[in-house]
């Protein structure tokens, strides 16, 4: 096996690790402050916000309508210095032809991300997300997005992705929202 192999399998453990990190992290509070830890914080944030590109397909525009809801657990050191935040994010979204006013739901949308933090530096190193970000259909057509992927948190380029990721690669390489609103174009037609 070659070394970038390894490291691919290596990323995909510790995707799947991660994944399942999310629900045994509820009881860690308890848990860190027996240990003299700090515990990890729990918010909730919710969230809507319409994203929009007026040429995505060219004769018509694309608008995205987000209404997210995330509960999120924050980890830190043992010096107070945070390493880790999961989020369990649900959405009931919306895409929108700006041509037609066809509108379709993207729902359900849920998935856990969770993000690696550099202690020292305190920037993101690492997102993993494992869940389903994208769900539309129309008729017979299914747009979907789901399966494990990790991303690098500084650039935000793939460093592996199993399962359909067609909205996703269009970030590849980006945080900007709006790259991806022609991977809505087909079903929007």
């Amino acid at each position: 096996m070659t070394i970038v192999r390894r490291g691919v399998v290596v990323v995909a453990l510790t995707a799947v690790a991660l994944a399942g990190l999310a629900a045994p992290a509820m009881a860690a509070p308890a848990r860190a402050e027996a240990a003299g830890v700090t515990p990890p914080t729990r918010t909730e944030t919710d969230v809507q916000v319409v994203h929009s590109d007026p040429a995505a397909c060219g004769d018509y525009g694309v608008e995205w309508n987000i209404d997210l809801h995330s509960v999120n657990l924050t980890f830190f050191d043992q010096t107070g210095r945070r390493v880790k935040m999961v989020q369990h994010i649900t959405e009931d979204n919306t895409v929108r032809n700006t041509v037609t006013g066809l509108t379709l739901p993207d729902s359900p949308v849920d998935f856990v991300q969770t993000s690696i933090f550099n202690p020292e530096t305190g920037l993101r190193t690492h997102i993993v997300v494992v869940g389903t970000s994208v769900n539309v259909r129309r008729g017979s057509q299914h747009l979907v997005d789901r399966g494990p992927i990790v991303i690098d948190g500084q650039t935000g380029k793939i460093l592996f992705a199993a399962g359909p990721h067609p909205i996703r690669r269009l970030l590849d390489g980006s945080f900007d929202i709006r790259r991806a609103l022609p991977g809505f174009c087909d079903i929007l037609r």
